[in-house]
C-alpha cells in the first residue's frame, strides 16, 4: 500500500467520522425534542383527566391532588363543574399544538357531552398517543361506573 492510498483511507475515515458524529447529533436532538413533547403531553393529559373527573364527580374533589389553588376555594358542585369545564377548554386549546387529532376529537366530545364513556374514550386516546399502545380493552371493562 503506498502513501497515497493510506492518505485516502485516513481522509475517508475522518470525513466518515465527522458525518457519523453529525448524524448522531441530529438523532439525539430529535429524540430529545420528542421526549420534551411527550412530557408536555403527559402533564397536560394528566391535568385534563383530573379536571374531567372533577366535572363528572365534583363531590370527589378531595381525592385529587390539584396544584390549582382556585379549586380549593370552590364551595359547591356548580362552581366546581364550571371551573373544571373552563380548565378543560383551556387544555383543549393548548393541546391543539401537540396532541394528535384523535385526542382532540375525544376531548371535544367530552366537553360537548360529559360522560363516563367519553372520559374513558379520551383516556384511551391519550394512552395510545403517549405510549403508542394498541389496546383491545372493552370500554365496559375499564369504566368504573
Amino acid at each position: 500500500m503506498n502513501i497515497e492510498n493510506i492518505i485516502s483511507v485516513l481522509g475517508l475515515l475522518g470525513i466518515g467520522g465527522v458525518i457519523g458524529s453529525y448524524l448522531q447529533h441530529l438523532w439525539n436532538q430529535k429524540r430529545e425534542t420528542e421526549s420534551k413533547i411527550q412530557n408536555i403531553n403527559e402533564r397536560g393529559y394528566r391535568s385534563t383527566l383530573v379536571f374531567m373527573r372533577c366535572f363528572l364527580k365534583p363531590e370527589n374533589l378531595s381525592q385529587f391532588t390539584i396544584e390549582d389553588t382556585n379549586m380549593t376555594k370552590l364551595k359547591n358542585t356548580k362552581e366546581i363543574r364550571e371551573y373544571a369545564k373552563s380548565k378543560l377548554m383551556e387544555f383543549y386549546y393548548v393541546d391543539v399544538l401537540y396532541a394528535p387529532d384523535d385526542v382532540l376529537i375525544k376531548i371535544r366530545q367530552f366537553i360537548k357531552n360529559p360522560s363516563e364513556i367519553n372520559f374513558v374514550k379520551t383516556a384511551i386516546a391519550m394512552r395510545k398517543d403517549l405510549w403508542k399502545k394498541k389496546t383491545k380493552i372493552d370500554l365496559k371493562n375499564i369504566s368504573l361506573d
